[in-house]
This record gives structure tokens, C-alpha cells and sequence, in this order.
């Protein structure tokens, strides 16, 4: 399998230029956690008000590096503000120290691609959480296992308490849910494909309530649309406002998350929980490693009535298009799955977790080779190459597709 990359030399620089107040911040920042007789390993995590990046970042580094660095520094920004977490530090392991910084500068330093840079007594990382991502994937495609969290005692107890006092008993099987709404980061509205409506969520988590479990949501207050919540479920942003590190919680809980691509699926994913994937697009940096079942949305040219093939999908490079307004230029639209098709796919994924779901190996075998051809393609070009985007997941045999995708008339012609 790929190793990490090991540390250049001492005179190596990062693509662009940091200045020496900078550096010296940074410095400043890391030094009273030197350890004796052996370098340590730092880390700027740039995006740490996004709960997905927050979480999955370390979990990376220790994937990578945690055999190789008996302490890794991260640097990162107020775990206090909106979007951030704090309770992040009880699920990671004493290797790991948490240093929290107001350096616009420094934190900076976390979009920045330099490969592993030796300074001596440490080495910093000089990544960007894509690369991260990226250079983690790979490894875990050649055989690596991805190192998971686990949360300490004080807030497994915290957490069961909290929900005990509003009838969730954490000791009976919890499910967890996500609906991403155009509320999440409402200064970007680029984002609109990546989202979903909440309402055609009822009938699948009826049944997943129907199967015995009860259900936590997480995200934005105030979305349900139903008059009275059924019994077993419970919004965690509307009952527990400004108490954010219950969602780590939950997340660590959970049998299972259903939800679409967002950052909460990573994080259920950290803790070695399985997700089903709904109305979910087609992206590159995209690796279900924990066995998850994946319901993707329909692509199609505006204004027609035919969705595209996988392969016109693939040919039109269209898991590389990230921004509506680039989908609009395209004439590209995508169309949300049905609640039928969301109530369907919850049932198929029900049978997998019972054990009685076999899914159809030519059409698996299908769709991973085209995804293989696509990642080959890609490889050679320069925009994919240069923006580290020459990976793309789902040419890989992790994950299942579910049937409402597989079974699409003429989708994988």
C-alpha cells in the first residue's frame, strides 16, 4: 500500500509563499508541545466550523500518520463559535493536542499544499483538507484501514442523560437523520443540488420508526412539517438549541445515518457507522467505506424529460461540477428523489442491516467499471490533476448502489 509522504528536506517551501511572521505564529503556537527525542507531527485544519471537516481531518492524520507520530498537533480556530465542536476533543486520542488560534495568518496555513515539511523538531503538514482527503482514500483503496473515533465516557454518559430526560433511551437502537437545506452556510448559495426536501422524508422514516428505532435528527430547527412528531423522534437543533456537541454524540450512537452527502455522514462514519445515502450527486472525493447503500439523484438536460445514462453523466465530467451556477451554465438539472423512491430505498437498506439484502453483482460490476474507466480518464487531465480531484470513489468496490438507481431504464447503457 502508499505510504505517507515522507518529510522533505529542511528547505522545501509549500506552493505559495508564507511569510516569516507568519511562520514564527505559527511557531509560537506549536513549541510548547514539543516532545523530547522525536519530532511531532502538525496539522492546520482551516475549515473547523464545518462539522464534517472538523471531525473527519484528525481522523485522517491518524489513519496516515498515527503509526509514524506519537503526538500530532492541530491548529485550528475557536471550537466554540457556531458550526464548530468541542466536544471533537473527548473523542480523540491522547496523541492528538488540540491548539485553538484567533491568527487569521496561521489558520490560513491550512488551504496550503506543500507536502510534509521537516523543520527539524516537527514536521508540518502543509495540506489542504482536499488533499487530505485525497491522499486518505487512496490509502485506504490499497488496503489501509481508516482509524475510527471513540468518545470518551464522560460524554457517552452526558449524552445519555440529556436524551433519557426527553424519552429517548440511548441503550435501544438509534437512528440518525440529516436533511441538508439551502440554511446551511446561507452566504453560499452555490450548494442548492446538494440539498433535499425534508417532507419527502416522512414515509422512510415512518418505516425506519416501524423497524424499532428511534430517530434523532440533526441540522437546522424548526423543518418538520408534520402537526405532531411521531413517538421515538426527536429534533435534536430544536430540543437542544445551542447544544451542538450532542450531535457528535449521536453520531457516535447511532446503528445507522440516513441522509444525503453532507458533512454528518463522515462523522457517523468516523465512529464505524453505516449510512444510507439519499438524493445524493455524483462526486468525486466520494469513498463508503463503511458498507454504505447510496441512492443517487437523476440528471438531466433542462427542460427534457429523458435522464441521463451514467455514462453521459460521466463523459460530460459532471461529478466535477460542485457549483449550481456551473450546473445552470451546463443546462444541467438534477431532479430529487421521490418519497417512493426514498421510502424504497430505506426498505432495501433495512434488509441490509438484517442480513437478507443480496445485491445484483453484474450491475455492481457495471457501474465500478465505468467508474474506473472515468478515474483513468481524469488522470490525464490537467484541471482534475491540478485541483486534486483525480480520484474519484465510486470507481472503487466500496459502497452499494441501491436498486432505485441501478434499476433507472437504460442508466447504465
Amino acid at each position: 500500500m502508499p505510504e505517507p509522504r515522507p518529510p522533505q528536506s529542511p528547505g522545501s517551501q509549500p506552493e505559495r509563499q508564507v511569510s516569516q511572521e507568519t511562520l514564527n505564529r505559527l511557531l509560537s503556537l506549536v513549541i510548547p508541545h514539543l516532545t523530547p527525542g522525536e519530532p511531532i507531527l502538525v496539522y492546520v485544519l482551516h475549515q473547523w466550523r464545518r462539522f464534517g471537516h472538523l471531525v473527519i481531518e484528525p481522523q485522517m492524520l491518524a489513519t496516515l500518520y498515527g503509526d509514524r507520530y506519537r503526538r500530532m498537533v492541530i491548529v485550528t480556530g475557536n471550537l466554540d463559535l457556531p458550526g464548530s465542536n468541542r466536544a471533537l476533543v473527548e473523542c480523540l486520542d491522547d496523541r492528538f493536542v488540540i491548539v485553538e488560534t484567533d491568527f487569521r495568518d496561521v489558520l490560513s496555513l491550512g488551504t496550503t499544499d506543500g507536502g510534509l515539511i521537516d523543520m527539524k523538531h516537527l514536521h508540518w503538514l502543509a495540506m489542504s483538507a482536499r488533499t487530505l482527503i485525497v491522499e486518505c482514500w487512496r490509502a485506504v483503496v490499497a488496503g489501509r484501514r481508516p482509524h475510527l473515533l471513540a468518545m470518551s465516557e464522560g460524554l457517552r454518559a452526558r449524552g445519555a442523560a440529556r436524551l433519557a430526560e426527553h424519552g429517548i433511551d440511548p441503550a435501544a437502537p438509534v437512528a440518525l437523520f440529516h436533511t441538508r437545506t439551502m440554511a446551511y452556510l446561507p452566504d453560499e448559495g452555490h450548494h442548492g443540488h446538494r440539498t433535499a426536501e425534508i417532507g419527502s422524508y416522512d414515509g422512510a422514516l415512518r418505516r425506519i420508526l416501524d423497524a424499532g428505532y428511534q430517530v434523532l435528527r440533526l441540522g437546522e430547527p424548526g423543518l418538520e412539517t408534520w402537526e405532531r412528531a411521531p413517538d421515538g423522534y426527536l429534533s435534536l437543533p430544536d430540543v437542544f438549541p445551542g447544544e451542538r456537541w450532542i450531535d457528535l454524540y449521536a453520531c457516535a450512537i447511532c446503528r445507522f445515518m440516513t441522509a444525503q452527502n453532507s458533512g454528518p455522514i463522515w462523522v457517523a462514519a468516523a465512529f464505524g457507522n453505516t449510512s444510507l445515502r439519499t438524493n445524493t450527486p455524483f462526486e468525486h472525493l466520494n469513498l463508503p467505506y463503511n458498507d454504505d447503500l447510496s441512492l443517487f439523484k437523476r440528471y438531466r438536460r433542462a427542460g427534457a424529460d429523458r435522464f441521463l445514462t451514467y455514462r453521459e453523466i460521466l463523459d460530460a465530467r459532471l461529478p466535477g461540477t460542485f457549483r449550481d451556477a456551473d450546473f445552470a451554465e451546463l443546462g444541467i438539472e438534477l431532479v430529487e428523489n421521490t418519497p417512493d423512491e426514498v421510502d424504497a430505498a430505506t426498505a432495501e437498506f433495512l434488509t441490509k442491516l438484517d442480513g437478507t439484502w443480496k445485491p445484483d453483482p453484474d450491475k455492481h460490476e457495471r457501474f465500478r467499471a465505468l467508474g474506473r474507466d472515468y478515474e483513468a480518464a481524469i488522470g490525464t487531465e490537467g484541471r482534475f490533476v491540478s485541483e486534486a480531484l483525480d480520484f474519484y470513489g465510486y470507481g472503487h468496490p466500496f459502497g452499494w448502489v441501491a436498486r432505485g438507481t441501478l434499476g433507472l431504464e437504460g442508466f447504465l447503457d
